[in-house]
């Protein structure tokens, strides 16, 4: 495949506006273990004998949330992201400790309460997966009346703004539908959302379908296989969709669907490939093979690199290059780092192995 327009973009961006992302700061302290199995097994045998100490697991603290992720993510590309977060005293010291000393803290509100995650990052059935414990903090109640004059200016003066993390936030739908009219009412910013995984809050799929994405106020939905059965069944019940995340074969066909449905362009990414599809018209590229050693935080670097290529006004097989690599390169690190442009373009000059399962999905040989 040939990348030598993406590396020409990377190498020698044009200006850009800068991004502002909102809502959300979680402290995130990462469990590595290495088998899902033994790291069950290990827990029963401390609940039996009325508790203990498990050991064997690797463990560390980052600054996280989707928020956050997505603006360190950025900020590594070259960009210069506002975040717009509330937190507690103690959450922006963790914040100002642990995030990249580059990175803006202007808009982080203190009169709420820290968001927390434990992510147990392990393998089960040969895929690399994380189970996260959560603690929604003040992620859970967000809402547009929290934003100063300060943080509204800050919007109106951006290229994009991308709120994310709003399946933390019971409020999210009235978010979603404020700051994107205020958007459009008062910005030439495009707008981008990441709804994240609705399982435990699935009441404001529909709110959000009915205030913020069939009004138009989106310009990219971004979402993973699992995000989109929700957003399928809560379009379509109907037997033809049951069990999408389930089947590969079956997740361009429910992306069409759904965006057809919404008129809004959908970004999929998936283990396997990436698509953007606006109603009937798909671009796809098949994801990178790398060892991933991450989970948490993956579609977070995806959205960046999707960010960084929209802002930059790339065409959509860029764009979805960009996202993949800066993805592939985010899960093979050991701590979840974040890549420089210059590793991005070095891991592209290197001819790195395509997914084979990626392009017999797309049919591409």
């Amino acid at each position: 495949m040939d990348y030598s327009q993406l590396v020409a973009a990377l190498t020698d961006p044009m200006k850009a506006g800068y991004p502002v992302i909102l809502p959300d700061f979680f402290l995130d302290h990462f469990v590595k273990y290495e088998s899902f199995s033994s790291f069950i097994d290990g827990l029963s045998r401390l609940a039996a004998q009325g508790g203990g100490n498990l050991l064997g697991s690797e463990q560390f603290v980052t600054s996280g949330g989707n928020c956050v992720n997505t603006a360190t993510a950025l900020l590594r590309l070259g960009t210069d992201p506002r975040i717009i977060v509330t937190t507690d005293v103690s959450g922006a010291s963790l914040l100002r400790a642990l995030a990249d000393p580059r990175l803006n803290l202007d808009h982080v509100h203190t009169d709420g309460r820290l968001s927390s995650t434990v992510s147990i990052e392990t393998k089960h059935h040969g895929r690399r997966i994380n189970m996260m414990v959560s603690d929604s903090g003040s992620a859970s109640r967000f809402s547009f009346s929290d934003l100063t004059e300060s943080d509204l200016e800050c919007v109106q003066k951006s290229g994009l703004v991308a709120l994310v993390n709003l399946n933390h936030n019971e409020l999210g739908p009235g978010l979603a539908k404020d700051l994107f009219a205020f958007v459009r009412d008062r910005s030439s910013a495009k707008t981008f959302m990441d709804i994240g995984d609705p399982s435990s809050r699935p009441e404001t799929i529909r709110p959000l379908i009915d205030e913020a994405l069939c009004p138009g106020l989106v310009d990219v939905l971004g979402l993973n296989e699992n995000e989109l059965a929700w957003l399928v069944r809560a379009l379509d019940g109907g037997s033809r969709w049951s069990g999408t995340e389930e089947h590969p074969e079956l997740w361009l066909d429910a992306a069409v669907f759904v965006s057809s449905e919404l008129g809004t362009r959908l970004d999929l990414h998936t283990p396997f490939y990436a698509a953007t599809v606006f109603e009937d018209e798909v671009t796809s590229v098949p994801s990178f093979d790398v060892h991933g050693q991450i989970a948490l935080g993956a579609g977070d670097a995806w959205n960046a690199g999707s960010i960084w290529a929209l802002l930059h006004d790339l065409d959509n097989s860029c764009r979805l290059l960009l996202a993949n690599a800066v993805a592939a390169l985010y899960v093979s690190s050991e701590r979840a780092r974040h890549p420089t442009t210059g590793e991005v373009v070095s891991f592209l000059q290197s001819g790195p192995a395509l997914s084979s399962h990626g392009k017999k999905l797309l049919k591409l040989g």
